[in-house]
C-alpha cells in the first residue's frame, strides 16, 4: 500500500493539553480497539476522539512512569508494570485495574549464561548489542540469541534446533510471524524458524548509515525507517518484505521510539520521546485545484475520458492535477458556469452570455458554433439521441422555455411558469426538475405531464439509478425518491446538513453518495429502499468532511451534472474549493464497532466500579454513566443513544458530546438502562445493558406495606367497633331523650286537644250566641221597627207635628239598629264561613241600592247625596255577606265624615279584579291615618281609630282583597277595594 502521496499528520502533545506528558514510550491497540500507551505520566487510552489518562490522581498508583506494555491482545490481556515494578496495569474489556504484585524476572538462566528479556525495537532497557538476550515466541517456543549463534527452545526449554552465527549486534534480530529475522547492515536478511533457516534480500536499499529498525514486540509489528520513509517488514512465505507505508518529512526529527500501524482504520501512529503522539491518517479523498494557493469555487463539470472531467471554464482535471485547458471565453456570470454537455462527436457544449456555444472537437476545441437565444441558458443536456435541449431561465421579460438542437437547427418545445434547472432521459421519457416540482415529457408525443405532489419542491437534480428509480434532491427540503407515483421522502442527518442536498451519485457497490454544503455522505441504496417500504426502519448516514481529504466541506450543487462518475470508477463532485475525487472501491469508511462500554459511573461525584449490575444508594443524588466507544473516524457519524425503563419514557435519548448521561433520584426498584450504537449501514444497532438496583428502605418494603395493610384493617376494625360502641350509646341516650320528648308531646296533644275541644266549644257558643242574637234581638228589633212605622203612619200622629218628628226619628234609630245587628251576625257568619264564593252571582248595583236606601234619610239629614255609579248589568260571585257590609260601611264612614256633599260609588273591571271606589268631598284624612290603615293590612294591630275601617280590612283579609286610600284634608277622600269577582 503505497500511501505517502497523500496523508494528514495531526500531533497532540502536552503543550495544548491534550497529553498529561510528551514521552510515548509504547503503543499497542488492544482486542476493544482502543489504543492504550505508556507515559512517564501514566498509562493513556485514546478511542479515536478523546484521550483518557490513568494515574496517580484518578486510581491507587503510587508511582507513574510506565514503559513497556506486554501480554495477549488476542486474550484481551495487557500488562504494563511502572518503574517500582511492585504496580501492575492489568487491562481487560477497555478497562484498568490496579494490582499490587512484583514484576516476574526479566532475564533466564541457560546452560549457566544469563540471557535477557527483549522488549522490542527500540529497546526501553540499556542492554548491551553484544549482550545475550531471548525472544519469546506466541507459540511458547524461545530464541536464545547472542554474538555467536541462535538457539531454538521449547516451553520447557527443550532444544529444538541449534545453530552457529556470528553476528556484532543483536538489535538487528527481531520475531515475525514465530520466526526470527536477522537484518544485515547492506539489506541482506537470515531468517531462523522451527523449519529451518533460510536467506535472502530486502526489496529495498536499507544501509546501516540511514536506517532505524522498530519492534511492536505487543503487536508484531516490524518497521523500517529510512531517512523519512515508513516501512512495514512482512513475513510471506518465508521472504522478508517491506511496504512503504508513507514518507513523512518530519520523522528523522520527531524523535520517534514507537510505532503502530492500525490497518483496519488506515492510522500511522508515531510516539515521540519529546514531542507527545502523531497520529498520520491516509484519505482516500483528494481535491484537485489549478492553483493552491487560493481557494478555487468549481462548479459544472462534464465525464470527458474515461479518467478526466472537463469544467464549464474549460479545465481538463484527473484525480491527481489539471492537466489540460481548452480556451474556452472566461465566464461573467454564474449561470455561465452552471451546465456543460458533450454530445455523441464528443463536442462540448456551455453556455455564455445569451448563447449556447458548442466548441468542435474536429478543430481541436479551437472553433466552436454559436446557437442565440434572447434568455439566459439555464441548463444543456444530451438525449440518447443526440439531441441537445437547452432550458432557458425565467427573467422579467421572459417565461422559462425548452429548446432542442438538433443538426443546427432550435425548435421551441415547451414554455413553463418556472425555471426547469435538471434534465434526465429514461428511455423515451425526459425528466425535468423545475422550481416547481417534477415534469415528464415524451419525446415521442411531444406532450408534457406534470407529477403530482411534487408541486411545492424545487428540485436541484435528478438520478436514475441502476434499477431505473427516480431520485432527485431539493432545495431545503432533502433527497426523495419518485417511485409508482408515489412520492418517498427520507429523514435527515442529525445536523440537517442533507437538507441541503446537491447531487446523488450511485456507485458499482449499492451506495449513494450525496453532497451537502457540510460534507459528502455515503448511505446504502438498498436500506433507503426498504425504508421506503417501512418507515420503521433506520438508515445510517456515512458523513465525510475536511478529514477525509476535502479542501472544504461545502460542495456545489445547482448545475449540470452536479458530479460524474467516470469509467475508471472514480467520481468526481465541485467544491466551493476544488474538485473532490475518490474511487469508491478503495474508500473504507470508518464504521462503528460493535462494542459498547460503561467507562465511568458516577454517583453523588464518586465514581463507582462499572459492573452489569450496578447496586445504587437509596437516597442517592445524582447517577451518571460515561460510555466509551473506539472510533477513529467523524464524531458526527456516532450515534449513541440510552434508555431507561420504568421511568414513564420510551423514547431513546441521544447521549452528548461527552457520551454521558444521568439520572437524579430513582424510587427503589429494578431498571433496566440499555444503551445502543448505529453500528455501520446495514442499520443495526450495537448494545450494552446495565442493571440498576436502588434498594428500599425498610418503610419501601413490600412486607412494610403488607403490614401497615394489616395495621390499617387493625385501625379501621377497631375504629369501626369503637364507632358502633359510640352509636349505641348515643341511640340509647336518644332513645330517652325521644321517651322524655314523646311524654312531654303527649301531655302536649293532650292539652292541644282540650285547647281544640274549648276552641270547638267556643265556637259552639259563638254560633248559639249568633243565633240567639239572630232570633231573640233580631226579632223583637224588626217587630219593634214595623210597629213604630205603624205609628208613624196612623192619622192622628201625622196631625201633631212634634210627635210626628219623634216617631221618625225613633223608626230611624230603630231602623238602623236593626241594620247594626244584621251586619254584626254577618260579620260573624263571615269569620265562621271563612272565604267562600257565592254559587249564584248578583247584582252589584242592587246590592249598593240597598245599602243607600238604608242611609238615605241620614244623607238627607246631612244633606247629602249618594249618588251609584256602578253598572246595573254587573253580576259578580264575590262573598256577598263581605262585600254588602263592606259596601255599608264605606257609605256609613262618607257620610259621617261628609255633610252638603256628594258621596259616588263607582267600579270598573280588569283580569277578573273588581275595582270598587266610593268618592266623597268630606273633611278627608290625615297622612298619618292613611300610612297606618295601609300598615294595618299588611300588620293589623288595631289603634282606636274608626272601627269601620278596621272592619273592612279583616274583611278585606279574609276574602283576600285589597284596599287603597288617597285623601286630601277638606277635600274629600277616594277608597278603592279590589276583590275577585267571578
Amino acid at each position: 500500500m503505497v500511501c505517502q502521496q497523500n496523508y494528514k499528520a495531526r500531533w497532540y502533545t502536552a503543550d495544548n493539553n491534550e497529553l498529561q506528558q510528551n514521552s510515548i514510550k509504547a503503543i499497542v491497540q488492544g482486542k476493544h480497539n482502543f489504543i492504550w500507551m505508556t507515559t512517564e505520566n501514566g498509562i493513556v487510552r485514546y478511542d479515536g476522539n478523546n484521550f483518557l489518562v490513568f494515574n496517580s490522581s484518578n486510581t491507587s498508583l503510587e508511582h507513574n512512569r510506565f514503559t513497556d506494555i506486554f501480554g495477549s491482545i488476542e486474550k484481551d490481556s495487557l500488562t504494563s508494570y511502572n518503574e517500582s515494578k511492585k504496580e501492575l496495569v492489568f487491562i481487560r474489556n477497555a478497562k484498568v485495574q490496579i494490582l499490587k504484585r512484583n514484576a516476574p524476572r526479566s532475564s533466564l538462566d541457560r546452560n549457566g549464561r544469563r540471557f535477557f528479556f527483549h522488549d522490542g525495537l527500540p529497546s526501553n532497557y540499556t542492554i548491551n548489542q553484544h549482550e545475550p538476550y531471548y525472544i519469546k515466541l506466541s507459540t511458547g517456543n524461545i530464541f536464545f540469541v547472542d554474538n555467536e549463534m541462535v538457539e531454538l527452545c521449547d516451553s520447557k526449554m527443550k532444544t529444538i534446533s541449534k545453530i552457529s552465527f556470528k553476528n556484532d549486534n543483536v538489535f538487528n534480530f527481531f520475531a515475525l510471524n514465530n520466526s526470527l529475522f536477522y537484518l544485515t547492515e547492506n539489506g541482506n536478511y537470515h531468517s531462523f524458524s522451527q523449519k529451518g533457516t533460510s536467506s535472502g534480500k530486502l526489496n529495498i536499499s536499507a544501509s546501516i548509515n540511514n536506517r532505524k529498525l522498530f519492534w511492536n514486540i505487543t503487536t508484531g509489528q516490524i518497521f523500517l525507517c529510512v531517512k523519512n520513509k515508513i516501512y512495514q517488514l512482512k513475513n510471506q512465505n518465508g521472504e522478508l518484505k517491506a511496504q512503504l507505508i508513507v514518507e513523512y518529512k518530519d520523522f528523522e526529527t520527531s524523535n520517534i521510539i514507537a510505532i503502530y500501524f492500525d490497518q483496519k482504520n488506515k492510522n500511522l501512529y508515531l510516539g515521540s520521546s519529546t514531542n507527545g503522539l502523531c497520529i498520520i491518517s491516509f484519505p482516500a479523498f483528494k481535491s484537485i485545484t489549478k492553483n493552491t494557493g487560493r481557494a478555487e469555487v468549481y462548479y459544472a463539470a462534464q465525464a470527458f475520458t474515461d479518467s478526466t472531467i472537463v469544467t464549464s471554464e474549460g479545465l481538463v482535471i484527473n484525480d491527481k492535477k489539471v492537466i489540460d485547458s481548452i480556451p474556452f471565453p472566461k465566464s461573467v456570470f454564474l449561470e455561465e458556469r452552471l451546465n456543460i454537455a458533450l454530445d455523441d462527436e464528443k463536442n462540448i457544449w456551455i453556455s455564455r452570455g445569451l448563447n449556447v456555444l458548442c466548441y468542435l472537437k474536429k478543430s481541436g476545441y479551437k472553433k466552436h458554433l454559436t446557437y442565440r437565444f434572447n434568455q439566459n441558458p439555464k441548463t444543456i443536456f444530451k438525449d440518447n439521441s443526440n439531441t441537445i435541449w437547452v432550458s432557458m431561465g425565467i427573467d422579467e421579460f421572459h417565461k422559462p422555455k425548452l429548446y432542442a438542437i438538433k443538426n443546427g437547427k432550435i425548435t421551441l418545445k415547451a414554455v413553463f411558469k418556472k425555471n426547469i434547472n435538471y434534465i434526465v432521459q429514461l428511455k423515451n421519457v425526459l425528466y425535468l426538475g423545475g422550481d416547481q416540482g417534477l415534469f415528464e415529457y415524451d419525446l415521442k408525443t411531444q406532450k408534457i405531464h406534470f407529477k403530482k405532489n411534487t408541486e411545492k419542491l424545487s428540485i436541484r437534480s435528478i438520478l436514475i439509478d441502476s434499477q431505473q428509480k427516480l431520485w432527485f434532491t431539493t432545495y431545503e427540503k432533502g433527497f426523495y425518491l419518485y417511485s409508482n407515483n408515489v412520492l418517498h421522502s427520507f429523514p435527515v442527518d442529525e445536523e440537517y446538513s442533507l437538507n441541503t442536498s446537491h447531487c446523488i451519485i450511485e456507485d458499482k457497490n449499492g451506495f449513494f453518495w450525496i453532497s451537502t454544503n457540510k460534507g459528502l455522505f455515503q448511505v446504502s441504496r438498498k436500506v433507503l429502499l426498504n425504508y421506503s417500504k417501512n418507515k420503521n426502519t433506520v438508515i445510517y448516514y456515512h458523513q465525510y468532511n475536511r478529514s477525509d481529504g476535502f479542501l472544504i466541506n461545502e460542495f456545489n450543487g445547482g448545475c449540470q451534472p452536479c458530479g460524474n462518475l467516470l469509467k475508471n470508477n472514480n467520481i468526481a463532485f465541485p467544491s466551493m474549493n476544488g474538485i473532490v475525487f475518490f474511487n469508491p472501491d478503495k474508500v473504507s469508511p470508518l464504521l462503528p464497532s460493535k462494542d459498547l462500554f460503561i467507562d465511568r459511573v458516577v454517583l453523588d461525584q464518586k465514581t463507582l466500579l462499572p459492573k452489569d449490575t450496578i447496586v445504587l444508594k437509596n437516597n442517592f443524588q445524582r447517577v451518571s454513566f460515561v460510555v466509551s466507544y473506539p472510533y477513529y473516524g467523524n464524531p458526527k457519524n456516532l450515534t449513541i443513544e440510552a434508555r431507561m425503563d420504568k421511568i414513564g419514557s420510551d423514547r431513546w435519548e441521544r447521549l452528548r458530546a461527552d457520551k454521558s448521561i444521568s439520572f437524579t433520584t430513582l424510587p427503589p426498584g429494578t431498571y433496566k438502562l440499555t444503551f445502543r450504537s448505529l453500528s455501520g449501514f446495514d442499520a443495526n444497532y450495537a448494545y450494552k445493558t446495565v442493571i440498576l438496583v436502588v434498594p428500599a428502605k425498610f418503610y419501601q418494603t413490600i412486607w412494610f406495606a403488607i403490614l401497615c395493610c394489616f395495621l390499617t384493617a387493625g385501625f379501621v376494625i377497631s375504629l369501626w367497633h369503637i364507632r358502633l360502641y359510640y352509636q349505641r350509646m348515643k341511640r340509647m341516650q336518644l332513645e330517652k331523650v325521644i321517651a322524655k320528648k314523646t311524654k312531654k308531646l303527649a301531655s302536649t296533644v293532650k292539652k292541644l286537644e282540650k285547647a281544640e275541644n274549648n276552641l270547638k266549644q267556643e265556637i259552639k257558643q259563638h254560633e248559639m250566641l249568633v243565633k240567639s242574637m239572630s232570633h231573640d234581638i233580631k226579632s223583637p228589633l224588626k217587630f219593634l221597627s214595623s210597629s213604630i212605622k205603624h205609628l208613624f203612619e196612623n192619622s192622628t200622629i201625622q196631625e201633631d207635628p212634634k210627635l210626628k218628628q219623634q216617631l221618625g226619628t225613633l223608626q230611624t234609630s230603630t231602623s238602623q239598629l236593626y241594620e247594626y245587628v244584621e251586619n254584626l251576625i254577618k260579620y260573624s257568619s263571615i269569620f265562621i264561613e271563612g272565604k267562600k264564593l257565592e254559587d249564584e252571582c248578583y247584582s252589584l248595583y242592587e246590592l249598593i241600592e240597598e245599602s243607600i236606601q238604608i242611609f238615605e234619610k241620614i244623607a238627607e239629614a246631612e244633606n247629602n247625596v249618594i249618588i251609584n255609579n256602578v253598572p246595573k248589568a254587573l253580576f259578580v260571585k264575590t262573598n256577598k255577606k263581605a262585600l254588602s257590609i263592606i259596601i255599608h260601611n264605606l257609605i256609613d264612614n262618607a257620610i259621617k265624615n261628609t255633610k252638603n256633599g256628594r258621596i259616588a260609588l263607582l267600579c270598573t273591571t280588569q283580569n277578573n279584579i273588581l275595582t270598587l271606589k266610593i268618592i266623597d268631598n268630606g273633611k278627608g284624612m290625615s297622612k298619618e291615618l292613611i300610612d297606618y290603615y295601609h300598615n294595618f293590612y299588611k300588620n293589623p294591630i288595631s289603634k282606636n281609630y274608626h272601627l269601620g275601617l278596621h272592619m273592612i280590612i279583616e274583611l278585606l283579609i279574609l276574602i283576600e282583597g285589597n284596599i287603597n286610600i288617597i285623601s286630601d284634608i277638606d277635600k274629600g277622600t277616594t277608597i278603592e277595594i279590589m276583590v275577585e269577582y267571578n
